[in-house]
């Protein structure tokens, strides 16, 4: 590098513009929020968090400029397929034929099952089966599970 001396010395003395000050607040916010993350959130993302959570309004093209400078690249995630299997034509025989009344206790239970995401970005995954009597619409038994 060929800087003159007095050149380098200019520079070292000239202060941080505000620009730069800001730039140096918004990077320690966004290395922040990446690594909180797992190092999944690319540019687009941290720019919504910016604006959402911490109420600074910055351009998307200024923050994948920030991280490409600090070298923060997220992990490209693969996308997961639905997966259904066909077992041909097995169906069960419709017993209720949409009649959801019953007249006394433990004629008629119906079952669910929902699936829940939990966890601080939602990625963990649970399972909520629930039996219910149709009678008085009491929760007769349920079970949470990861699988």
């Amino acid at each position: 590098m060929k800087v003159s001396r007095s050149g380098y010395y200019k520079w070292k003395i000239t202060p941080k513009s505000a620009r730069q000050v800001e730039n140096e607040q918004i990077s320690k916010i966004i290395r922040k929020e990446f690594h909180k993350s797992g190092d999944k959130f690319g540019y687009r993302i941290i720019t919504m968090i910016l604006k959402r959570k911490y109420n600074i309004q910055c351009n998307h093209k200024r923050v994948l400029r920030l991280m490409r400078s600090m070298n923060l690249r997220s992990i490209i995630r693969r996308k997961t397929k639905g997966c259904t299997i066909v077992r041909g034509n097995e169906f069960e025989e419709n017993i209720l034929n949409r009649d959801f009344k019953a007249d006394n206790i433990n004629e008629k239970w119906v079952t669910d099952v929902t699936y829940l995401k939990y966890g601080e970005n939602e990625e963990h995954k649970a399972y909520l089966s629930a039996v219910k009597d149709l009678y008085n619409g009491e929760i007769i038994s349920w079970v949470v599970s990861k699988t």
